[in-house]
C-alpha cells in the first residue's frame, strides 16, 4: 500500500480535456462509459470534497471479478455517508475496440449486481495511465483512495476483501 500525494487539481492542470466522445450505457442502477484515463480523473476531481474509491478491475482477471461483491457490500455505508466509489475496467487493451469493452463490462457489471459508475478505460497504454492517476499500476485489481482533498492517499494493488476494503474507505473518509 503506497501513501503518494497528488492533488487532483494539480494534476487536471497538467491535462487536457478528455479527447474521446464517451460512450454511454445506463442501466437502472449504474452507468457504464467508455472513458480514457484523463476523464476518469475529471470524474475523481467533480466528486471534490468527497472520499473516493477508484477500483481498477476487467472481466478477464478472476481475482479482480471476485472481489467485486465484496466490494459492492463494503462500500454501501462509505457511500450512504457521501463516499463515492468509481470503477475503472481495464478492457480495452491491445486491439479490443470500445464497441466490444462497454458490452462485456456492462455485462459483467450488471451480473456483479454493481450500483456504481463504471468506466470503460480506452487507453490501452500503461505508462499514460500511470503518469495521469500519479502511480505505479502494476496488477490488477487496484484500488486507489482519494480524500476530500482530492489527495491520493492509499494504492492497494491485489484482491482485498470485504474487511480491506471497509478499512480503505474509512482512511478515506479522514
Amino acid at each position: 500500500m503506497a501513501s503518494s500525494r497528488l492533488p487532483v487539481a494539480a494534476a487536471l492542470l497538467a491535462l487536457a480535456a478528455c479527447s474521446n466522445e464517451p460512450t454511454a450505457i445506463a442501466t437502472g442502477s449504474f452507468s457504464v462509459t467508455a472513458m480514457d484515463a484523463r476523464g476518469v480523473m475529471h470524474q475523481i476531481a467533480a466528486h471534490r470534497g468527497k472520499p473516493v474509491l477508484v477500483n481498477l478491475w476487467a472481466t478477464w482477471c478472476p481475482p479482480c471479478v471476485a472481489e467485486i461483491p465484496d466490494l459492492i457490500a463494503a462500500t454501501k455505508g462509505f457511500r450512504a455517508r457521501g463516499g463515492v466509489v468509481l470503477s475503472v475496467a481495464m478492457e480495452q487493451l491491445g486491439d479490443v475496440s470500445a464497441e466490444d469493452a462497454v458490452p462485456k463490462a456492462t455485462a459483467k457489471a450488471k451480473e456483479l449486481g454493481v450500483d456504481f459508475p463504471v468506466f470503460v478505460c480506452t487507453d490501452d497504454e500503461m505508462k499514460t495511465i500511470r503518469a495521469v492517476f500519479g502511480v505505479e499500476i502494476g496488477g490488477l485489481p487496484q484500488t486507489l483512495t482519494y480524500d476530500r482533498a482530492g489527495n491520493l492517499v492509499q494504492q492497494n494493488e491485489g484482491m482485498a476483501t470485504r474487511e480491506q476494503f471497509e478499512t480503505i474507505a474509512k482512511g478515506a473518509e479522514r
